[in-house]
C-alpha cells in the first residue's frame, strides 16, 4: 500500500484539509523571539542614548550634576518600561492601549527625559530618543489614523526637540569627537520603527496563521462529524419515511376491513424497523465498511491541520476483517492524539506484517510533555497500563474477540500505540485491481 500517495480516494467524499498550521510549540518559540528581539532593542538604544547623553554633555563642557545623571538614569528606566510594555503586542497589532498605569510608565519617563535635556548642554540630539522609541510601541498597539498620529507625533517631537535645543544652547553637536558618533545614532534612531514595527506585523501574521490552524483543525472535525450525520441520515430518513407510508397505509386498510393486507404492510414495518436499528448500531460500532485507507487518509489530514508533520509507510494489509479493526486503530489513535497531545509535531503511522503473520499498526507521536520516570505507559494521555480508557479499552476487546492486542508506552517524550492482528480467516483473498490502483496511485 502506498501510504505516501498526495491523496487516497475516500468513499465518503470527505474533502482533505491540505492546511498544515503550526504547532502551539513553535507560536510560543516566535513569539519569544519577536519579543526578545524588541526587549533587546530597547535596552541596547537605551543604553546608548543614556552613553551619548553623557558623552554629549561632557563634550559641550557640562559637568556632571543631578540633571545630566538624572536624565541618564530615567533614560536606561525607560528603555526597562518599555521592554515590558513590548508584551502587550503579543495579542497582535491594533489590540488596544495597555492599562493606564503601564501606559503612563511606558510615557511619562522619556517625557521627563525630553524636558530635562532641552536646555541641557549636548542633550538636544539625544534627549528625544526615549520619547520616539516610546511612541513606536505605542504605535503597534493602536491601529488606523491613531497609528498614524502617534508616530507623526513621536518624530515631531524627536524634531522639535533638536530645533530647540539648538536654540537654547547655541549647538547641536558640539565637538568634532561628538559629530563622529552622530551618524551612528541617527541611524539607529531611523531604525527603531523597522525593527519594532516589522516585528510586530511578523507576529501578527504567526497570529493569523495559528488562527487558521485552529479553524482548519475545527474544519477537519465538523467534517468528520457531517460524515457521521450523513450516513445516518442516509439509513434513518429512507426507513422512517417507508416505515411511515407503510404504518399510514396499515392504518386505511385496518378502517377499510381489511386485516389480512394491513398485518402484511404491519409485519414490513417490524422489519424495516429491525434493518433500520441493526444498520444504525452497526454504524455507531464503527462496523459498516471501515475502509483503513480511508482512515489513515483522514488521520493525516485532520493531525496536519493541528500542527503535527505525519509520516506515513507501510504495506497492503488484504484480510477486510484486519482492515476494519485496524482502521478503527488509525482512528482512535488520532482522535488520542487531538485529544490529550495536541502539542505533537511529529506522528509516524507504521503498517508492516507481525513477525508470526498477521499486520502490526504502530503509531507514534512526541506529544508527551512530562514523560516521568515510567515508560511501559501508566498515565500516557489516554491509555493506562496496556490500553485503557474509554475508546480504547473498546477497541482493545474488539481486538482481543479475533486474537489481537492493543498496546500503548511512552518512549522519552514520544508515546507509541501498538496495534496486533493475527492471521484471520480469508487473509489470502486477492484484492481486485480496481483496489490496487486506487491504493498505488
Amino acid at each position: 500500500m502506498n501510504l505516501t500517495a498526495p491523496h487516497l480516494n475516500r468513499s465518503s467524499g470527505q474533502l482533505p484539509s491540505a492546511v498544515p498550521g503550526r504547532s502551539a510549540r513553535g507560536v510560543r518559540v516566535t513569539w519569544w523571539y519577536t519579543y526578545l528581539s524588541m526587549v533587546v532593542f530597547a535596552l541596547f538604544m537605551a543604553v546608548i542614548t543614556a552613553a551619548q547623553l553623557l558623552f554629549f554633555h561632557a563634550e559641550a563642557g557640562g559637568h556632571s550634576s543631578w540633571l545630566v545623571i538624572t536624565a541618564a538614569v530615567l533614560t536606561v528606566l525607560s528603555g526597562l518600561t518599555q521592554s515590558g510594555c513590548s508584551w502587550s503586542v503579543r495579542h497582535g497589532i491594533g489590540t488596544g492601549c495597555p492599562r493606564p498605569w503601564a501606559t503612563a510608565l511606558l510615557i511619562v519617563p522619556p517625557a521627563v527625559v525630553w524636558v530635562l535635556t532641552l536646555a541641557l548642554p549636548g542633550g538636544a540630539v539625544p534627549g528625544g530618543v526615549p520619547l520616539w522609541i516610546a511612541a513606536n510601541i505605542l504605535a503597534l498597539l493602536v491601529r488606523g489614523v491613531p497609528r498614524r498620529l502617534v508616530l507623526a507625533a513621536g518624530l515631531g517631537l524627536l524634531a522639535v526637540h533638536w530645533w530647540a535645543g539648538a536654540q537654547l544652547t547655541g549647538v547641536v553637536v558640539p565637538t568634532e569627537a561628538a559629530a563622529e558618533q552622530l551618524p551612528p545614532l541617527v541611524f539607529f534612531i531611523l531604525f527603531v520603527p523597522v525593527v519594532f514595527l516589522f516585528s510586530a506585523w511578523w507576529w501578527n501574521i504567526v497570529v493569523q496563521l495559528d488562527a487558521a490552524r485552529r479553524d482548519a483543525g475545527q474544519l477537519a472535525v465538523a467534517r468528520e462529524r457531517l460524515r457521521f450525520a450523513s450516513d445516518l441520515h442516509d439509513i434513518q430518513g429512507h426507513h422512517l419515511q417507508v416505515i411511515a407510508l407503510k404504518a399510514e397505509l396499515a392504518e386505511r386498510l385496518l378502517a377499510a376491513g381489511q386485516p389480512e393486507a394491513a398485518g402484511a404492510n404491519i409485519h414490513e414495518v417490524r422489519t424495516l424497523a429491525r434493518t433500520a436499528l441493526e444498520e444504525t448500531r452497526s454504524l455507531v460500532r464503527d462496523l459498516r465498511e471501515i475502509s483503513l485507507e480511508e482512515e489513515i487518509a483522514n488521520a493525516r489530514d485532520v493531525l496536519a491541520a493541528s500542527g503535527a508533520t505525519v509520516t506515513l509507510r507501510g504495506s497492503y494489509v488484504h484480510d477486510p476483517a484486519a482492515r476494519t479493526l485496524l482502521g478503527l486503530a488509525v482512528r482512535e489513535a488520532a482522535t488520542n492524539i487531538l485529544r490529550h497531545a495536541p502539542e505533537a509535531t511529529e506522528v509516524s503511522i507504521l503498517l508492516e506484517a507481525g513477525a508470526a503473520g498477521g499486520q502490526r499498526l504502530v503509531v507514534t507521536n512526541d506529544g508527551v510533555e512530562d514523560p516521568g520516570p515510567d515508560e511501559t505507559g501508566a498515565g500516557a494521555p489516554g491509555v493506562t497500563g496496556p490500553a485503557s480508557g474509554t475508546g480504547l479499552s473498546g477497541l482493545n476487546r474488539r481486538f482481543a474477540a479475533s486474537g489481537g492486542r492493543v498496546t500503548g508506552r511512552r518512549v522519552a517524550r514520544s508515546f507509541v500505540l501498538e496495534a496486533r492482528v493475527p492471521v484471520l480467516p480469508g487473509a489470502g483473498d486477492d484484492v481486485s485491481e480496481q483496489d490496487e490502483r486506487e491504493l498505488n496511485a
